[in-house]
């Protein structure tokens, strides 16, 4: 009886250390956001790809439309885009990119991550 414990036990074990992996898989994709205020609305796209099959090493492309608000009279779109490495970390279950301190941690549910304080949805 204890021997068929044990073995459960490693069993399920196992099956956590597998779930890890397949959550770092889960982050590829393609990730929007929109949001508004008073000053501007903004979209932004999140593209996480994943530099080789043999690292734990993401390209994150994010591109952004925004539009100010000036006096009630929204401004003609602007558009921003900027691309960084970012390594995941299996212990901490975080995208991490060290020049500017940005992380990126997946949602629950295996269809939205979230930047900062910024939750992006799976598009693709």
């Amino acid at each position: 009886m204890k021997a068929l414990i044990v073995i459960i036990s490693l069993t399920f074990v196992a099956l956590i250390g597998c779930k890890s992996n397949s959550q770092s898989n889960s982050l590829e994709g393609t990730f929007t956001n929109q949001s508004k205020s008073e000053y501007s609305t903004a979209s932004d796209t999140l593209i996480i790809t994943r530099s080789s099959q043999s690292s734990n090493t993401y390209q994150i492309e994010r591109r952004t439309g925004f539009q100010k608000i000036r006096n009630g009279v929204t401004q003609a779109k602007e558009y921003k885009t900027e691309k960084w490495q970012s390594s995941w970390s299996d212990d901490k279950q975080v995208l991490s990119e060290t020049e500017y301190g940005r992380q990126i941690t997946p949602g629950k549910d295996g269809n939205s991550v979230k930047l900062k304080n910024t939750e992006y949805q799976k598009i693709k």
